[in-house]
């Protein structure tokens, strides 16, 4: 599995770090989304991350792929584009809400391989 675009967002109520991701299987032409984020709150040795894929549309992917080609800074969490305004909501307490209106077929674990 690649990661072939990606969108990084401002921290949120949980996360430090946010990001966004079209993923690709070459071997089995899948194209969906992933969500990665981490967290470094907590005790000074304490680290969380989760790193899900989703299943969405293929025409869902194009429309975010088309979006995150129209951003001028992908890796800027604070870049004011239309992409990042539009996937970067926070909810009322302050929690990303970005795929909020995305129809999510079904969920996975990322993984990758060395």
């Amino acid at each position: 599995m690649d990661i072939i675009h990606m969108l990084e967002f401002p921290p949120d109520a949980q996360s430090d770090e946010i990001t966004l991701q079209i993923v690709d299987c070459s071997n089995c032409h899948f194209r969906g989304l992933a969500v990665y984020q981490e967290s470094r709150r907590g005790s000074f040795d304490s680290e969380a991350w989760h790193h899900d894929g989703y299943f969405v549309s293929a025409d869902s992917v194009a429309s975010i792929l088309q979006a995150m080609d129209s951003c001028p800074a992908p890796g800027n969490s604070r870049c004011n584009c239309a992409a990042h305004i539009s996937f970067g909501r926070l909810d009322e307490q302050y929690y990303w809400n970005g795929l909020h209106g995305i129809k999510i077929e079904a969920t996975f674990k990322m993984k990758f391989s060395s």
